[in-house]
């Protein structure tokens, strides 16, 4: 959530006169490829007939067709640019008007848009009249926040399509990839990597194990996954001898009965505390079963850790309901997934508090809550960027990395890794090979020197 302070100090003016320096800069791309396209290649035409001739204009035609690309690309940043300075210009104004109410009826406004009274009042028993203004300033300035913190994720997202435009030579598909939810767009988004962020590293059953938990429960499924990202590090790091998180859970189980409960700590791969995990199995009774039907409630520590740390999907539905219950037992600090995600980490009312305070910001935190809500920041996108490409037909992302393929330099390599969902999809380029650089196809076979 964008903060009071963040929308009073951004300065929407400057993404307008960039906006403007892209429009100018489009408008030079069009020029050159109306020039190449209709002046070089015509005059060519006919000045230079035969093969030679052909060729040349073959080559003239498609330069004009990367400076249309570059024009569609550059007017879309331009446009990504005005959409946000105008709301953010409007929201900025909604806050002004909150903030003059505000202060006009003797009452403050937090950083994150709480308000109160400035001083003191004397309120007579029974009456409400004084709750009023403080909830209509909340109104305004909370909508102000919203409309801030949307046209901000939104042009965010635009703007990684736009990054990946850089690459396409083609106008046909720079005006596809106009389409955030196309395939090609969300092609683009991945084909820039994941900013060195590690997998969720866990094999399929357990992203369907996250289905039905998240079906289960309400949870979201983006949530339950930046969950196993986030204590996947420990869960693969805690024991350097083992091969990963997910290779041999029979060694997990039998290291888990050998060793015994440890006070304090954190077990399986969604990496919950003992008590926690005792709490959420009471706090839902009969949803924790054994294969026998025993409630593991009645499990000794001994054998709750083995079962535990045996049993992968158990440990992300646990997860699962242990968000549930912190939602339905305060919806204080607790009202997006980000909120959720600290709480995961300490549920105190500390971290509450913030949460209310600072909403998802990282910036006002400390400590490993801080490093945590950044890493949230950082995976969310990529979470997002890895849904859209789940939810495509095989046919659709055979497409897309088609398409990618037919603007990449032959011999180059083209991959597609979503932070989740069975690695990478890759492939080799099959444009024309880049100037200068020899084609990584063989040429033909040298004529044997004659005998005389």
């Amino acid at each position: 959530m964008v903060s009071v302070n963040e929308l009073k100090d951004a300065k929407p003016t400057q993404w307008q006169d960039a906006a403007d320096d892209a429009v100018r800069a489009a408008k030079q791309c069009a020029s050159l490829a109306g020039y190449a396209r209709d002046e070089i290649a015509d005059t060519l035409k006919m000045c230079w007939v035969g093969d030679g001739g052909r060729a040349a204009r073959d080559k003239f035609v498609k330069h004009a067709g990367e400076y249309e690309s570059a024009e569609i690309a550059l007017k879309e940043l331009a446009r990504v640019y005005d959409a946000l300075a105008l709301d953010i210009i409007d929201a900025q104004r909604d806050l002004t008007s909150g903030l003059t109410y505000a202060n006009s009826h003797g009452l403050k406004v937090d950083d994150s848009g709480r308000v109160s009274y400035a001083k003191p009042i004397m309120v007579p028993e029974g009456d409400t009249e004084h709750l009023k203004p403080l909830h209509h300033t909340a109104d305004i300035v909370g909508d102000a926040l919203t409309k801030a913190t949307r046209a901000d994720l939104t042009a965010a997202a635009q703007l990684r399509v736009v990054e990946g435009m850089v690459a396409l030579k083609d106008p046909k598909l720079a005006r596809q990839a106009l389409d955030p939810g196309s395939p090609l767009a969300i092609a683009l988004r991945l084909s820039g990597g994941r900013d060195g962020l590690h997998p969720v590293n866990v094999p399929q059953t357990v992203l369907d194990a996250v289905d039905r938990a998240s079906a289960e429960t309400g949870i979201s499924k983006k949530l339950l996954l930046a969950t196993l990202w986030q204590e996947q590090q420990w869960y693969q790091n805690h024991n350097p001898s083992l091969r990963g998180p997910l290779t041999e859970f029979g060694r997990f189980f039998d290291w888990g009965l050998a060793l015994g409960p440890v006070p304090d700590k954190s077990l399986g791969i969604t990496h919950m505390k003992m008590e926690t995990a005792r709490k959420v199995i009471e706090a839902n009774p009969r949803k924790f079963l054994t294969a026998d039907g025993k409630d593991l409630g009645t499990l000794s520590d001994t054998e709750l850790t083995a079962v535990i740390e045996g049993n992968p999907d158990l440990d992300v539905r646990l997860s699962a309901f242990h968000y549930k219950t912190m939602q339905e037992q305060s919806s204080y600090g607790t009202r997006t997934d980000a909120q959720l995600f600290t709480l995961y980490a300490a549920d105190t009312p500390d971290v509450r508090e913030k949460n209310e305070q600072y909403g998802d910001e990282s910036e006002h935190r400390g400590g490993d809550i801080k490093a945590r809500m950044r890493n949230w920041e950082r995976i969310s996108p990529h979470l997002d960027d890895a849904a859209a490409w789940e939810g495509l037909t095989d046919e659709q992302r055979a497409t897309a990395l088609s398409q990618l393929e037919s603007q990449t330099p032959k011999g180059h390599h083209v991959s597609l890794d979503p932070i989740y969902g069975g690695g990478a999809t890759t492939g080799t380029g099959s444009g024309a090979p880049e100037p200068g650089t020899p084609s990584p196809e063989p040429g033909p076979a040298p004529t044997p020197p004659g005998n005389g």
